[in-house]
């Protein structure tokens, strides 16, 4: 025995160093092999039993075994079957099994007789299905058709319970593409066109056809050669992956795991390209491969139930009427009659929209027919009727795109905007970017309909008003379904995407207005939301360079909603940003600037006047007119254009209060909904920034914007927007933070120390070294009288501290700070000035500035360049 198992560890070796499908064949056979032999020099220490225990059991290969993919690391699924008569032979399992075992691979034997099976298979019909794929191995041959004939009773019996089991399977795995997660982390069993889609077509096939092959199904009609291609293709990757999964990950639960999918796609070899990670070319791939049997299963399905053989829910009566020439309703279902209905691309398109807009479906032989003639789009690229039918299908469809996804399953999009083709399946790996592109835009054009519709009235009734009043949405619909387009390329896709629409837009006979018009909205769809994260929406020159950018009121309001709609599609974060990004104030100013112009100082002057009455009525009780004068002009221009009157008086108490107490600093809370805003008040100190934000840090105060505000009397005012610690009744201890504060101030608390000692109670994740370096970039052409610092890492613990720091200790100057998400970084956005109130031209200390952020950022190994 130890001979055996030395030369299958040998065997085995030699096969790893095999690589892709020629390992999992050359794997599955070394398998099968050495089952045989283990097998056969049982059967002959049986003597003089040897013939006896021959007939009566056979060695049966179970799950990948028996489709003979089955890898390394996977666990070998064996069945003994043996006859009620084989017995006092307890131990010839483990005369197989242990060998195998020490040679490395995992294996599973169960031993049964087809009596034994059938009891159990009501109750395990995983077990059951399993059984449907069974493949011979050694021993007696028979046994293993008294099963499959065992078998095929039992479906007699209980076709109608198997159906259902199958289409509620189905509707279960459809409904996980529900959840973000399965997008971002997708399981290769579970997920739809993964592979219990496959073996469900198989067992479809066994349970309603009666046929045990896909080489069966397609001599039936059921299926075709390219789809069963298309099964067999995904069905190796899919296990070849799964093996990988175990043998790289020790990940047995079929999930690619964010972090697993890197390892996997380098040990799969893929290279990286201009503007793409190794990572995302292997997702892509397989993000095609979900697509491809996901619509080859929903085809099969469709096809069972138009033959009859496999009803679901319902069966109520459909309608039947006459359509048009050539084409009627029969049961809910357009037929097309070839005689009357020339073929042609305009006409394939056209089924589309007549499905789209009578809510049904096709019958089985206008799919074949449009299949047929599928060729004929694709080669129509602006072919005039073609075309036009597009643009209705756009229009028409539901929210829902039931009919649009179908166009796209059935690739005829690309036939019309070929462009589209590049970004099938491409994904970004990294969290905030959830889908494929091509789910990206459909998921996109689902929320403009859905807008409206009035599925957002509650919720955002003033962007529902804004999208009921536009005229024509075919150019939102269009720019919807693109705007990502330009991602083919990696880096500035928006950009990249504008430029491809003219030739788009041509194809598709736009006039040159509807062009200039998508144009715009895909190469400037990211403009409002990183304006509104990323920049002081109180910086009156910025604010009028995006209105010349944007130019009228009505692009304006088509980039908003496009806005809304890109984010709603994107994830759960990005979700997130657009409730925490001001956007629609953003968009407000925009629109006055575009109707009424750019202010003019003496409407600057008007608005000045109306705060400063509404202000004196507000605390009349605590300052005369001559001391309220007196303090608005010292009050910096930006504050009193960013601040609403009841925040000016409001800040007016606090200075008082301060005054009159002399304890530093004021404080205000106001919390909402998990956020909280705190102003602070108090005379100007070095640090007062960076201690601040610490003490906050220590508090678990997620810091996401900040505005600093110096009155030309020394008093300074910071106002910083919270999130507050997740959990159950977890709220923020006020007193202790501001005891903290006053104890920082007085030199009674160490911040560094205590900062380092915080974050190591918080465990590996909250020290984690960044795996995507940081950036620092510097922009002195943005605005006339600040410097804007951005920079961008991996979010931590004191990341604000520790900037804001590191600047205090350069003595740069923060005039307003901005925490914002950019894909997986954080991007902290600072207006700044030098200790002079000058802007940062210096270039030395420009680069002392991006050399020492990088340095305390990603450590010391990450500045090359450091002076010795």
């Amino acid at each position: 025995m130890h001979d055996i198992v030395e030369s299958l560890k040998r065997q085995r070796e030699q096969v790893l160093q095999s690589t892709g499908d020629e390992m999992l064949r050359r794997h599955t056979s070394l398998l099968e092999i050495a089952v045989i032999s283990l097998h056969n020099r049982l059967v002959n220490r049986m003597a003089p039993d040897s013939e006896k225990f021959r007939a009566g059991g056979a060695v049966v290969a179970l799950d990948a075994f028996a489709r003979g993919l089955v890898g390394p690391d996977d666990t070998v699924e064996l069945l003994l079957l043996r006859t009620e008569t084989l017995a006092g032979y307890e131990n010839w399992k483990d005369e197989i099994a242990r060998p195998l075992e020490e040679a490395g691979w995992k294996v599973r034997f169960r031993e049964a007789t087809v009596r034994n099976i059938l009891e159990r298979v009501p109750a395990e019909l995983p077990f059951f299905f399993d059984l449907l794929e069974a493949r011979y191995i050694s021993g007696n041959r028979d046994l293993l058709e008294s099963l499959e004939d065992a078998l095929d009773a039992f479906v007699e019996e209980h076709r109608g319970f198997l159906i259902d089991h199958l289409h509620v399977s189905l509707k279960e795995r459809r409904a996980l593409l529900e959840h973000p997660e399965n997008w971002l982390e997708p399981n290769l069993i579970k997920n739809p066109g993964g592979l219990e889609d496959i073996t469900s077509i198989r067992a479809l096939c066994r349970i309603v056809l009666g046929i045990r092959c896909f080489e069966d199904a397609i001599f039936q009609g059921f299926l075709t050669r390219p789809e069963v291609d298309r099964l067999q293709q995904a069905e190796k990757l899919y296990l070849r992956l799964l093996s990988l999964l175990h043998s790289v990950a020790a990940n047995g639960s079929g999930v690619l795991r964010f972090h697993d999918q890197e390892r996997l796609a380098e040990k799969l070899g893929y290279p990286a390209r201009s503007g793409f990670l190794p990572v995302e070319t292997f997702m892509k791939d397989v993000y095609q491969h979900f697509h491809d049997v996901h619509g080859v299963s929903a085809e099969f399905c469709e096809r069972l139930q138009d033959s009859g053989r496999f009803a679901v829910e319902g069966g109520e009566e459909k309608p039947s009427f006459p359509l048009e020439e050539g084409l009627e309703v029969q049961s809910g279902k357009i037929v097309v009659h070839p005689s009357r209905y020339p073929a042609s691309a305009g006409a394939v398109v056209h089924l589309f929209v007549a499905a789209a807009k009578h809510r049904i479906g096709f019958a089985s032989s206008t799919r074949q027919w449009i299949r047929h003639h599928s060729n004929l789009v694709e080669t129509a690229a602006g072919d005039p009727k073609a075309r036009d039918e597009f643009l209705e299908l756009v229009r028409c469809d539901s929210p829902e795109l039931p009919v649009i996804r179908r166009f796209y399953n059935y690739g005829l999009l690309q036939g019309i905007i070929p462009e589209s083709a590049s970004v099938h399946g491409l994904v970004q790996h990294d969290a905030f970017h959830i889908y494929p592109v091509h789910e990206h835009h459909l998921r996109t054009l689902s929320v403009i309909k859905r807008l409206l519709q009035g599925d957002y009235e509650d919720s955002e009734p003033e962007l529902t008003e804004m999208a009921r009043s536009v005229s024509d949405p075919t150019c939102l619909y269009l720019a919807a379904l693109l705007h990502d387009v330009g991602k083919s390329a990696g880096r500035d896709h928006a950009l990249h995407g504008g430029e491809m629409i003219p030739s788009i837009a041509r194809r598709l006979g736009l006039e040159p207005e509807w062009s200039d018009m998508v144009q715009f909205l895909v190469a400037q769809h990211l403009l409002l939301i990183d304006t509104a994260a990323m920049r002081d929406l109180a910086d009156q020159e910025m604010l009028t360079q995006c209105a010349l950018l944007i130019g009228d009121p009505e692009r304006l309001q088509l980039l908003l909603l496009l806005s809304f709609a890109d984010m709603n599609a994107t994830g759960p974060k990005a979700e997130e940003k657009w409730r925490e990004t001001p956007v629609r104030e953003l968009y407000d100013r925009l629109l006055y600037i575009l109707e009424k112009g750019e202010p003019s100082d003496q409407s600057i002057a008007d608005r000045l006047q109306r705060i400063k009455a509404q202000v004196q009525r507000e605390v009349q009780d605590l300052v005369t007119p001559e001391e309220l004068e007196d303090h608005f002009s010292q009050l910096p221009p930006r504050y009193l254009l960013a601040m609403p009157p009841e925040a000016v008086g409001r800040h007016l108490r606090m200075e008082l209060e301060l005054n009159r107490s002399g304890e530093v600093p004021v404080w205000e809370v106001q919390t909402s909904d998990g956020t909280a805003e705190i102003t602070l008040m108090s005379p100007e100190m070095p640090g007062l920034v960076a201690n601040t934000a610490g003490i906050f840090t220590l508090h678990d105060l997620d810091i996401r914007g900040a505005q600093v505000f110096t009155k030309k009397n020394g008093m300074v005012l910071l106002i910083f927007r919270c999130r507050m610690r997740e959990g159950a009744g977890i709220t923020c201890d006020w007193k202790a933070l501001r005891d903290d504060m006053k104890r920082l101030l007085q030199g009674r608390l160490a911040l560094d120390y205590r900062i380092a000692a915080h974050a190591a109670q918080q465990g590996p994740s909250a020290r984690s070294v960044p795996s995507t370096p940081s950036q620092v970039l510097i922009d002195n052409e943005s605005t006339r009288y600040y410097t804007i610092l951005e920079v961008y890492s991996t979010d931590r613990p004191g990341l604000l501290y520790t900037i804001t720091r590191t600047l205090m200790d350069l003595q740069v100057r923060i005039f307003v700070a901005k925490i914002t998400t950019k894909v997986d970084q954080v991007a902290d956005i600072f207006y700044i000035k030098t200790h002079e109130g000058k802007k940062v031209t210096d270039p030395e200390q420009m680069e002392e500035i991006r050399r020492a952020l990088i340095f305390w950022l990603d450590g010391p190994a990450s500045d090359r360049d450091a002076p010795h």
